[in-house]
């Protein structure tokens, strides 16, 4: 029994003691924090079906697109469990759409056109307050940290949306979450 194997050894005990550690596990709420290349704010997750399989999800987000504004986000969401090849790491699938409502505020004093739409290429600005509404999709990974005295989850996200109300210059936001869970 050479160095190399005995080496090989623990790290394959380990490996099936980290699975075993690491296995799914269920909550029913979360609340915390996403930052987004866009989007940033508090977000709410909640599953109300067994084995934790349809749920929602609600955003209240500051928007950093030109000059600043508001986004409130509804999305309906299915999970699926998923085992990362090799590592056996246990993380969530998630994905689902719902709908949004952004509120761009004008500022005349600050030297920005404001919110705007793109057009032929270029930018056409709304000159004004804009309200903005549309529909999104969602696809997202979750972990969830599988010890009872950090009971949190990391969220990574990509959303792709589609303003039909006063469409903006974007359509995909990326970010990062996380959350506090309830069971």
């Amino acid at each position: 029994y050479d160095n190399f194997s005995m080496k090989r050894s623990i790290a394959i005990v380990l490996l099936i003691g980290f699975a075993a550690l690491c296995s799914a596990q269920k909550y029913y709420t979360g609340i915390g924090a996403r930052f987004g290349k866009f989007n940033t704010g508090l977000t709410f997750k909640h599953f109300y079906a067994p084995e934790n399989r349809y749920g929602i999800q609600i955003d209240a987000l500051y928007t950093n697109i030109p000059q600043g504004g508001y986004t409130l986000k509804g999305l309906y969401l299915v999970q699926n469990r998923i085992k990362v090849p090799l590592i056996q790491i246990p993380l969530d699938f998630i994905y689902g759409g719902g709908i949004h409502a952004s509120y761009f505020p004008y500022h005349k004093d600050i030297n920005d056109p404001g919110y705007y739409k793109i057009v032929n290429g270029g930018r056409v600005p709304y000159g004004k307050s804009v309200i903005v509404a549309g529909v999104d999709g969602s696809v997202q990974f979750e972990y969830k940290i599988p010890m009872k005295r950090f009971p949190f989850t990391l969220n990574f996200d990509a959303n792709p949306y589609f303003e039909f109300l006063n469409p903006g210059p974007e359509w995909l936001d990326f970010g990062f979450s996380i959350r506090y869970v309830f069971r």
